[in-house]
């Protein structure tokens, strides 16, 4: 994005919540993608198949995102944010439920401003945040399971 569609975003509002909808998207992604990476490494068939399951929904979500973009005219690439990793399982999932956390506030925030504006997009943003506070819980008990003294 350049600097001119930034000072631009500023001003519009539609446009800068466009601009945070393509930025809760790139956490999607990489919530997606750092679970798929946690999959391989963890060790623990049973935590293994969830975060396999958790990614593979993560990267719907993301999918639906890119959907709502696009219908605004919003067309990204894949972008992947730097990935903070862990010493374990614990707390590598621990960090994913950070990242996690921050897209589900994210997801409310822009759903209460896109009530005003335009209700369709506010609709799929409260399906979204309704799906992601379920696998929120999916992935707080899998973090709960693991050992937060295990190295790897």
């Amino acid at each position: 994005m350049r600097i001119s569609e930034k000072i631009e975003g500023l001003f519009l509002p539609r446009k800068r919540m466009v601009n945070r909808l393509a930025e809760v998207a790139a956490d999607v992604e990489t919530l997606a993608s750092n679970l798929t990476r946690h999959a391989e490494m963890c060790s623990y068939s049973g935590i293994r198949a969830s975060l396999s399951e958790l990614a593979a929904a993560e990267a719907q979500q993301a999918n639906a995102i890119r959907e709502l973009l696009l219908h605004e005219g919003i067309s990204l690439g894949m972008h992947q944010k730097p990935v903070k990793e862990g010493s374990n399982n614990w707390e590598r999932l621990r960090n994913d439920l950070a990242l996690q956390s921050k897209i589900l506030r994210a997801l409310h925030s822009l759903f209460s401003e896109w009530s005003g504006i335009d209700p369709q997009v506010a609709e799929r943003l409260r399906e979204c945040a309704v799906e992601e506070e379920r696998r929120i819980e999916r992935l707080r008990d899998l973090t709960l399971r693991c050992d937060p003294q295990a190295l790897d």
